[in-house]
């Protein structure tokens, strides 16, 4: 069907009066950053497709409508994201069709701090089809040629700083700012792709974990030399991940109203009908966006990243634990090994009493004297290793550990010249008293026998 310049002249007078300028115009871009900002490229745990379908000014023939198809996802252990798109976009006689892949790399700065960086190029078919024009001066030059057709190179940079909850954003689409000659006669016909920046920050808040409600809040600015700014401000609401509600105001432009529901593990749908508030809404009509999409691959279909990290908080939880328990045993068995040395020691001196009691071999000739107990003086050493002396030493404690003899001797040293005396392969005693008079030594063993019963006299002979 054949247009009017006139028609023509308000679509591109509005066009302008929404500061959209030459980017495609979206609205649900809270499910998909990675449309606006290469930097959000395979972000996500799982890789995601994204069909949209947008219309604007249903009342204006030859309105923009645009197509896009997104497909990105993580990979290298989510260090690296890659992705796809593709655009067409149609306003009356222009025609542009774009066709990207994007590269993102995530640095970890600090514990729960990334920062990615993110690139994407690629090339953009642009059209002029001037037999849809309908001119009063058929003369006209730029006529001659019904389709003018140009193909360019374009480049997006993008860069984003993602820390828990939180993501901020800034990209700078059409960064080569290429101009595209479609008439290389002397009637220059061109256009330039200016340089644009876009800058968005967001945040997931829960509202009630009982009722699982979360609200998403978030703000964009776009910017082009030339142009207002432009500022986007939106409220969504999801109940259980599973339904999404929410208004968006297009600063100076329009008011959206979005819904959305999670149609199964893998498939999402959402719609966007935006009321024209600005001057050009009384001839223009709302507009319409509709978006589906499909999430695969990550944990999509098994646990979610919240079911993830509740789990490793568990599996942590129940390691500490294991730990606890480990130390709490080894501590035990310690115990219990010392208790067992103590009761092996115990059982030796008994021994040794018993063995004494019937020795016969008594400095006086006194097979009856339980009291004194003869050994050999080579067969005992001291501290130093020096072989001890002939005589009466009156023993407080006999230790198969060496250990415990040093911490018994401790404890008599307060009272008593303490020092220990060792048979090699044997026990260590704790001797308290040395004599070479046999009648002072049980003397003296009689006197401690008060404070420790279990005082006997050595004879080293």
């Amino acid at each position: 069907m054949k247009k009017t310049l006139i028609t023509f002249a308000l679509a591109v007078a509005a066009s302008a009066g929404i500061k959209a300028q030459q980017l495609p115009l979206f609205s649900q871009y809270y499910y998909n950053r990675f449309i606006y900002n290469p930097a959000f490229t395979g972000v996500e745990d799982q890789a995601n497709a994204f069909l949209i379908h947008r219309s604007q000014w249903k009342d204006i023939a030859g309105a923009p409508v645009t197509y896009a198809l997104t497909v990105d996802g993580p990979v290298s252990k989510n260090k690296i994201g890659l992705g796809l798109s593709l655009f067409n976009d149609q306003m009356d006689i222009f025609n542009r069709t774009g066709l990207y892949s994007s590269y993102s790399y995530r640095f970890t700065l600090t514990d729960g701090h990334d920062l990615t960086l993110g690139l994407s190029a690629g090339v953009i078919d642009n059209k002029i089809d001037f037999t849809n024009v309908s001119a009063h001066d058929a003369n006209d030059p730029t006529l001659y040629n019904q389709t003018q057709r140009k193909v360019t190179v374009d480049a997006n940079f993008g860069i984003a700083y993602m820390w828990q909850d939180l993501k901020v954003g800034v990209s700078m689409p059409q960064i080569l700012g290429n101009k595209i000659n479609y008439l290389e006669t002397n009637t220059n016909v061109y256009t330039t792709l200016k340089r644009h920046l876009i800058a968005g920050v967001s945040y997931d808040l829960t509202l009630s974990e009982s009722a699982e409600i979360d609200f998403y809040p978030s703000v964009m600015m776009r910017y082009v030399k030339g142009a207002p700014v432009q500022f986007d401000i939106n409220a969504n609401f999801a109940w259980k991940d599973m339904l999404r509600a929410g208004v968006s105001y297009r600063f100076g432009y329009a008011v959206g109203f979005n819904i959305g529901a999670k149609l199964n593990k893998n498939l999402i749908a959402g719609y966007t009908y935006e009321l024209v508030v600005s001057p050009i809404g009384n001839y223009s009509g709302g507009g319409h966006e509709v978006m589906l999409g499909f999430t695969f691959g990550g944990n999509n279909g098994g646990l979610s990243a919240e079911e993830l990290d509740a789990l490793n908080s568990r599996l942590d939880n129940a390691e500490n634990t294991t730990d606890s328990l480990a130390n709490e045993l080894n501590k035990k068995d310690q115990q219990h090994d010392e208790e067992i040395e103590k009761l092996h020691e115990e059982i030796e001196i008994l021994k040794l009493e018993n063995d004494g009691a019937g020795n016969p071999n008594d400095l006086n000739g006194n097979q009856d004297n339980s009291e004194v107990r003869i050994e050999n003086a080579a067969d005992f050493v001291d501290e130093a290793g020096q072989t001890l002396i002939p005589g009466f030493y009156v023993i407080m404690g006999a230790f198969k550990n060496k250990d415990n003899a040093l911490n018994a001797k401790k404890q008599f040293q307060a009272k008593y010249p303490a020092v220990i005396i060792h048979k090699q392969g044997e026990f260590y005693y704790v001797n308290v008293f040395y004599t070479v008079n046999e009648a002072a030594a049980l003397q003296y063993a009689e006197e401690q026998r008060k404070i420790q019963p279990d005082v006997w006299v050595f004879q080293l002979k």
